[in-house]
């Protein structure tokens, strides 16, 4: 467009500056007689066209080039919105990466500690009066779980003293243990616990505590 448009003013320049030139030399004796003055009415008159030609091509190139300008910033302005986009998708993507693999170590460390965990299941196995005043009653403890280290067992009956029932440096899993304890006839209706302590496989000290009930 803008080699069209000088390509256009420079064919009318030269066909006009051609007409002028013909016009000058018809006629050379009315242009040796021209005062100053006139002269500069002559040349106003004559170049004055071209000039106003030319204003309008360059005011024109100028509009091209402004409309140039505000599709080129136009462009930018929607790369940067494109740009802006991709970012906050990757950004997303990565929070979705980060939490998928928070969940995926919370569920291993859960799953670790699961099974590092002991699994007791404590049963009483009936008891026997033994006539003098006193029963005998039995119970068993068994680990379906994790070995414990430093397991210990302790029974509190009716609010009393706490009892110490039995100990082992390893409670092998698969491994069951039974003990008996000796109490008053009858065994009178009230809250009864038993703690068991000892260390997971990971390492770290727990304590359970069972309520212990009778059957009637």
């Amino acid at each position: 467009m803008r080699s069209s448009r000088t390509l256009i003013g420079a064919v009318v320049s030269a066909a006009w500056l051609g007409a002028l030139t013909y016009l000058a030399f018809r006629d050379t004796g009315a242009l040796a007689k021209m005062t100053p003055n006139e002269w500069g009415d002559f040349l106003a008159g004559s170049f004055a066209p071209l000039a106003f030609l030319w204003l309008v091509l360059g005011y024109l190139q100028q509009g091209d080039e402004l409309r140039l300008s505000t599709e080129a910033l136009r462009l930018q302005a929607e790369e940067l919105r494109n740009s802006v986009q991709q970012q906050r998708e990757l950004v997303e993507v990565s929070r979705l990466q980060v939490e998928s693999e928070r969940e995926a170590l919370a569920f291993e460390r859960k799953l670790r500690e699961d099974l590092s965990e002991p699994k007791f299941s404590v049963v009483g196995s009936g008891g026997v009066f033994r006539g003098d005043g006193q029963s005998t009653y039995n119970i068993s403890i068994s680990n379906a779980g994790h070995d414990a280290a430093g397991f210990s067992a302790r029974l509190q009956l009716l609010g009393g003293a706490w009892r110490d029932l039995m100990s082992y440096a390893i409670f092998s899993k698969g491994a069951a243990y039974s003990t008996s304890v000796v109490h008053p006839t009858p065994l009178e209706e009230g809250d009864s616990f038993l703690a068991l302590r000892f260390t997971d496989g990971l390492g770290r000290s727990r304590e359970k505590t069972y309520r212990v009930s009778r059957e009637t």
